[in-house]
């Protein structure tokens, strides 16, 4: 089975979540945060992955993006 990647980026107020098999992209969670993303970066993702059904312990990549950021 090809892996499952779960992609983060924080570098701007606006930022995202993804979910990927291989090189499949499942979703992505478009995410605004101009105040930061703690507030709204957990949440976000229990759902992300409450909807394709899997915990984190599935997750077998995590890719984030890189720069300057609140998180």
């Amino acid at each position: 089975m090809k892996p499952l990647v779960l992609a983060v980026d924080t570098t701007h107020e606006f930022g995202s979540l993804a979910l990927a098999r291989g090189e499949e992209t499942l979703e992505e969670v478009p995410l605004h945060a101009p105040g930061g993303f703690a507030q709204v970066i957990y949440g976000s993702l229990g759902q992300l992955l409450e909807r394709h059904r899997v915990g984190l312990d599935a997750i077998d990549c995590f890719a984030a993006a890189c720069g300057p950021g609140s998180f």
